[in-house]
């Protein structure tokens, strides 16, 4: 039996009693698309969690098999923190350093007055998944190059506890993320627009490169520009570029390391000032000790925060990405 085949068994059989199912479903298959291509996506769940004493057991796994293949394979894509997914749906960007159709997964979490003494109710978080050409195939991969938008994660829907408020989560469904999704793309190309009219120059240099011209070896003024335009970003990315990112783990969080580089990376890496201000982040210059710098963008109050760290050559390259937010 194919190891597919024996995934839709195992699903299928009825759980007994005295030979408990190791995995469940946490959502129904989904179908996911891109021209003619098709996938099947399963959100795959660990129903021995609770009984893992030792390291840490996601709630579930994603998983995806092609509909088109003659040997079908299932492969995996990522995990999921939540203990119910609230919604499976698709959003297809327009911006051109984003543009291209993702399946987003809107997870829902039961927050205990025992884990935030001030707050009791339910938290929403969206996980995107872009869907992508690898070859002839369709594919769905994980990539957190792009910072997640913070409105999205841990949106708390329930009783502040210190003032007997109720508080109501704006990005609770489908419809409410995927408007707010259609206003940020509208946004990011008029502001791209704007950005094109008002540069009818190159940057100028501080000294000539071989490809590209640096726009300072001042790190906040090279910061600056690197930050406001993607084109910048492109110029002086480090490829592969080093991606760490923090995943729940048992006792304390674990941090995940990996490469990326090509069609893998994503711009911009850092979101323009008019971007920042709208989601409420900042971004400063935490460190510079000669020819290593680092920035870092977070929002206040919240664990969203990303360190980008950079080297000098003959000029300033983002070297690494630290993501510390869960």
């Amino acid at each position: 039996m194919s190891t597919l085949g024996f995934m839709v068994a195992l699903l299928a059989q009825q759980a007994l009693a005295s030979d408990p199912q190791t995995i469940g479903e946490l959502h129904p298959p989904v179908v996911a698309s891109l021209g003619d291509q098709k996938i099947t996506v399963f959100f795959l769940k660990n129903n021995l969690k609770g009984q893992v004493e030792e390291g840490h057991v996601p709630d579930a796994e994603i998983f995806y098999t092609s509909m088109n293949a003659l040997k079908p394979s299932l492969n995996y894509v990522w995990k999921v923190e939540g203990e119910q997914i609230a919604s499976v749906f698709f959003f297809e960007r327009k911006f051109p350093e984003r543009a291209g159709k993702s399946m987003f997964v809107l997870t829902k979490n039961k927050v205990p007055d025992r884990q935030y003494s001030h707050f009791e109710g339910d938290s929403y978080s969206v996980l995107e998944l872009p869907l992508f050409m690898d070859g002839d195939h369709l594919a769905l991969q994980f990539f957190r190059g792009d910072p997640p938008e913070p409105e999205f994660q841990n949106c708390r829907d329930g009783l502040n506890l210190e003032d007997d408020v109720e508080v109501e989560c704006a990005y609770k469904d489908a419809a409410s993320i995927k408007k707010r999704l259609a206003e940020l793309d509208a946004k990011m190309i008029a502001d791209s627009k704007r950005d094109q009219e008002n540069r009818q120059q190159p940057i100028r240099t501080d000294g000539d490169a071989a490809n590209a011209t640096s726009p300072s070896t001042d790190f906040s003024a090279f910061l600056t520009a690197f930050s406001e335009r993607a084109d910048v970003q492109k110029s002086f990315v480090q490829q592969p570029l080093k991606m760490v990112t923090t995943v729940a783990g048992d006792p304390e969080p674990e941090m995940e390391k990996r490469s990326v580089s090509g069609d893998q990376l994503k711009f911009p890496i850092i979101p323009d000032q008019a971007k920042r201000e709208a989601q409420g982040l900042t971004l400063t210059v935490k460190e510079e000790r000669g020819d290593k710098a680092i920035a870092i963008l977070q929002k206040p109050d919240t664990d969203y925060v990303f360190e980008y760290r950079f080297v000098r050559g003959q000029c300033w390259k983002l070297e690494e990405v630290m993501d510390y937010s869960l």
